[in-house]
């Protein structure tokens, strides 16, 4: 194929699946709490986000559509869990 016969196609939208495997229930809920408010935040209808808990596993789903609000969910999502995570070892899983 020459590079002038090349089609480009758009992407419609992206689905991406994260799974966190947490140490306990209570650090999965904990974080789970945090993040809650954040995953109903939609301020653009660009992408939507629904967490999920299964055991210790907290499952985040995100629908994004276009690579540029997929980007910019994922990197949100996953500054909000790890500074969540610091926030709860250094308050020994008490609250956050």
């Amino acid at each position: 194929m020459r590079v002038n016969e090349m089609r480009v196609q758009a992407i419609n939208s992206i689905d991406m699946t994260l799974k966190f495997q947490l140490s306990d229930s209570k650090t999965c809920n904990l974080l789970y709490d945090a993040l809650a408010l954040e995953s109903g935040y939609n301020p653009n209808d660009r992408a939507q986000a629904q967490l999920k808990i299964y055991n210790n596993l907290l499952i985040l789903e995100i629908h994004a559509k276009d690579p540029i609000s997929a980007r910019a969910s994922i990197n949100s999502f996953m500054k909000w869990i790890d500074l969540s995570l610091q926030i709860i070892s250094i308050t020994g899983k008490n609250k956050i």
